[in-house]
């Protein structure tokens, strides 16, 4: 990792913000530009951009040890001059915060939704824990699963990662790519699920796999076994690279996403 491009936005977020991009800069050596946006309509007579850097320079002084942050202060919309830095600087992550108070990252209209929409880059979502104690990967067994490894040498971690697997196939469900024998047999997809299982950990076994038995909400026993268990950081996998269609349009990702209070890291793979 060799450049971040972390998002302020003049909130109580932005601490998580700071805090979360500062260590990932300490650990990686990576460079990090904070970017904020006036927005023209808010613009008054008395606005002025110098001041606002300022501001925001002695606000991330408190918490880093850089004399002199890269910060980037524009007159645009939020997730406009964040694209646009990312582009500019070739950013490998983005650091953006959460300021929905029910800690839903897609909430209609925000910033955040609109930069996943758009983006092709990781997204780390800053929130109140420490940035990644224990790690856990939620999977549907596909291929797309950003594997612990990968994880922990993007992030420079030591921290322990597990995969998590929530079974529904003895219910008469299953989680994808078996969506298709839905008209089969529970017996013949608790089978076919065994099978993907020994495969994928198989393929996997730089981390151990849990699996999860359930009835009814897949996100809501994520969440669960999430906060039971103490996990820090989420890793979450969308299959499209030009956005996030399938979690803003209610996948499991997108619901585990609204639901968690962990820090969350967005990873984007190609179909």
């Amino acid at each position: 990792m060799k450049q971040i491009v972390a998002a302020l936005a003049m909130h109580e977020s932005d601490l998580h913000v700071v805090q979360k991009s500062e260590e990932l800069r300490k650990r990686t050596g990576a460079k990090v530009t904070y970017v904020h946006a006036v927005v023209s309509r808010f613009l008054g007579k008395n606005t002025d951009i110098v001041k606002i850097e300022e501001e925001l320079q002695n606000s991330v002084k408190k918490i880093t040890d850089m004399d002199n942050n890269d910060i980037v202060v524009n007159i645009s919309s939020g997730w406009e001059l964040i694209l646009k830095t990312v582009k500019e600087k070739n950013a490998d992550l983005v650091v953006l915060g959460n300021m929905s108070k029910s800690h839903a990252v897609l909430y209609l209209g925000s910033t955040v939704k609109k930069v996943l929409e758009r983006i092709g880059a990781p997204v780390f979502i800053a929130r109140g824990k420490p940035l990644d104690n224990k790690i856990l990967i939620p999977t549907d067994l596909g291929d797309y699963t950003m594997s612990a490894s990968t994880v922990k040498k993007f992030l420079k971690s030591n921290a322990p990662v597990s995969y998590v697997y929530a079974d529904t196939s003895a219910f008469g469900e299953i989680a994808t790519p078996y969506t298709t024998l839905a008209a089969y047999s529970v017996e013949y997809m608790q089978e076919e699920t065994e099978k993907q299982l020994k495969e994928f950990r198989k393929n996997r076994t730089d981390a151990p796999t849990v699996v999860l038995e359930v009835e009814e909400s897949v996100s809501e026993a994520i969440k669960k076994y999430a906060q039971e268990n103490e996990y820090t950081l989420m890793v979450l996998a969308s299959r499209n690279m030009a956005g996030l269609n399938p979690i803003i349009f209610g996948s499991t990702a997108s619901k585990i996403a609204q639901i968690v209070d962990a820090n969350l890291l967005i990873t984007f793979v190609e179909d």
